[in-house]
């Protein structure tokens, strides 16, 4: 899987790629993915009769926050990968330079932040346990991906600077002292 994002990190697209790759990946995760989950997590919900939350009150609040919040995230994620990195966050368009500024400056992994907040905001919102449930599945998920394939690949792209630049931002959320 290395080998294959090099290849791709390789190749220079142009605007029309970067384009094309932003709406297929809008298409995927924005539309596909929290519809699987919708389906899923109703589906096990009726199956395996469990409970929900109330639609009202705060789960509705708590979760329209997080959804804005990891909405905003990404379009600002975006603005940062196709401006600074001129590239997407899809892997098969990815970004030529690294990038440290914005949302990086905090998080090394913006996306899947704002994304699974998202994701953990609409679980609220529909009050579906399951799908909260499918959302902490797939952090972990999400996790054993940036280490085991993602962070050898940018140490590769990008060597010293990618080095440096892990030792000042931490892999996801800015809320400790010592960042990892």
């Amino acid at each position: 899987m290395k080998d294959f994002l090099l290849r791709r990190a390789q190749k220079t697209h142009g605007r029309a790629q970067r384009w094309l790759a932003l709406v297929g990946s809008g298409v995927l995760f924005w539309v596909i993915v929290p519809a699987f989950l919708l389906w899923f997590s109703g589906w096990l919900t009726i199956w395996g009769n469990l409970p929900t939350l109330p639609p009202f009150g705060w789960p509705l609040w708590l979760g329209a926050t997080l959804m804005l919040v990891g909405f905003l995230l990404d379009l600002w994620v975006i603005y940062y990968q196709h401006t600074e990195g001129r590239g997407t966050p899809s892997p098969l368009v990815p970004t030529q330079r690294l990038v440290q500024g914005g949302p990086f400056a905090y998080s090394r992994n913006p996306m899947y932040v704002g994304t699974l907040l998202f994701y953990g905001g609409l679980a609220l919102v529909v009050g579906l346990w399951a799908m909260l449930a499918l959302v902490v599945l797939g952090a972990l998920l999400v996790h054993a991906y940036v280490v085991l394939v993602e962070e050898k690949e940018m140490a590769a792209r990008f060597g010293e600077e990618y080095s440096e630049y892990k030792k000042r931002v931490p892999r996801w959320l800015p809320l400790r002292g010592k960042r990892g």
